[in-house]
C-alpha cells in the first residue's frame, strides 16, 4: 500500500484514513472528506488514522482539521478515534497541533499508539 487511501475495516468495524508522505492540502481534504463519506456508508463510530509515514502538515490543514473536520465527523457519528502516530517529528508535531482542541473534547475520544495492531484492539473494545 504505498498511497494514501481509505477503507473499512470489518473486524475492528471503524474506517481507516491510510495517510503517507506529503500531503498537499487538497489531498489531504480528499482523504478527509473519504472518511466522512465511509463514516457514513458505514454507519461507523470508529476511526483509525495510520498517519505513522506522514510528514508536516500544513497550517491551513491544521486549521481545516480543528475547524471544520472534527466538526463534521462528529456529525458522522464519529466517538471514537485511533492515532498510530508518525515516526516523523515534524508530522508528530503536526498532528498533535491539528487535534489540540479536539483532544479529550466534544465527545470524541482520541488514543495515540505507537502500532497499528494495539490501536486496532482499542477500537474493537470499542462499541
Amino acid at each position: 500500500m504505498k498511497d494514501s487511501n481509505v477503507y473499512f475495516d470489518k473486524e475492528t468495524e471503524a474506517v481507516i484514513g491510510v495517510f503517507r508522505g506529503f500531503l498537499n492540502s487538497e489531498k489531504f481534504k480528499k482523504i478527509g472528506e473519504d472518511l466522512h463519506a465511509a463514516l457514513k456508508e458505514h454507519k461507523a463510530c470508529k476511526q483509525l488514522n495510520n498517519i505513522e509515514n506522514m510528514k508536516v502538515l500544513t497550517q491551513d490543514v491544521q486549521h481545516w482539521v480543528n475547524n471544520t473536520w472534527f466538526t463534521q465527523a462528529t456529525q458522522n457519528g464519529l466517538r471514537y478515534l485511533a492515532f498510530v502516530v508518525p515516526k516523523d517529528i515534524f508530522g508528530k508535531v503536526s498532528m498533535q497541533s491539528a487535534n489540540a482542541d479536539w483532544t479529550g473534547s466534544n465527545g470524541v475520544e482520541i488514543e495515540y499508539f505507537n502500532n497499528l495492531e494495539v490501536a486496532k484492539e482499542w477500537l474493537k473494545s470499542k462499541s
